[in-house]
């Protein structure tokens, strides 16, 4: 019984990735609350669960921030695009129903399936942001290419995200509670398990290619010398 409550047992971790969890979802609502700081919250978020989800150390409410601040300019770009994008969809959606009797069947269903394809790509936005370093038009694209190679967990990413919604649907404001918990990092948390293994995939290149750095002539001359004092200090002995 002594084991079930050791800080390393499996018990233990799981608790805490909980408390994690919730202290993360209060804070990520509050800057959602809070204008055009959503892109570097959901960014932050994301950065934090993937750090969770691969049991590396770090502190939550300072990796958030660290990474808010990092990413605040481009993501708020992006959510703002998003946000945009959105709009439109719900506009479109409104005259569709407005106009039903004179919208074509068709159109309803093109329109359904470009919101879900558009909802698909947007899922990948802000943790591409977290992990990569990339221009915005680049991160856009990215996220459709992820979307694509991602198949069959974007899927699954895809129903996940929408956990709260249902929960709301069935229980009503009922489960309101549980949602101001975790009802962002929760399905965020069970979406970062699913797109983990496909960042790994492109990851190594990345980081390859971040810790090249140039050599400058100071520097080759400096290794270079010691090279030959070890070599100097091996003939001695």
């Amino acid at each position: 019984m002594g084991k079930l409550f050791d800080l390393d047992s499996p018990f233990m971790r799981a608790l805490n990735k909980i408390a994690d969890l919730m202290l993360l979802n209060l804070v990520v609502l509050f800057f959602l609350v809070v204008p055009f700081t959503g892109g570097a919250a959901l960014t932050g978020m994301h950065y934090v669960l993937l750090k969770m989800v691969r049991d590396e150390e770090s502190y939550i409410i300072k990796g958030f921030w660290k990474s808010f601040k990092l990413n605040f300019k481009q993501a708020t770009v992006l959510w703002i695009i998003v946000l945009v994008v959105g709009a439109i969809i719900g506009v479109d959606f409104a005259w569709i129903y407005y106009n039903a009797d004179k919208v074509p069947a068709a159109y309803t269903y093109i329109m359904f399936g470009v919101s879900i394809l558009l909802y698909m790509v947007s899922l990948y936005i802000f943790p591409l942001q977290s992990r990569f370093d990339n221009p915005i038009k680049r991160t856009l694209k990215n996220s459709v290419m992820f979307a694509i190679l991602g198949l069959p967990r974007t899927v699954g990413m895809t129903l996940v995200s929408l956990i709260p919604i249902v929960l709301l649907y069935f229980f009503d404001m009922q489960i309101l509670p549980i949602l101001i918990l975790f009802g962002v990092t929760g399905p965020s948390f069970l979406m970062a398990l699913m797109y983990n293994g496909l960042f790994k995939r492109f990851e190594p290149k990345v980081e390859e290619e971040e810790t090249k750095e140039p050599v400058n002539d100071e520097d080759d001359e400096e290794l270079q010398a010691a090279i030959k004092r070890m070599q100097e200090a091996r003939d001695r002995k």
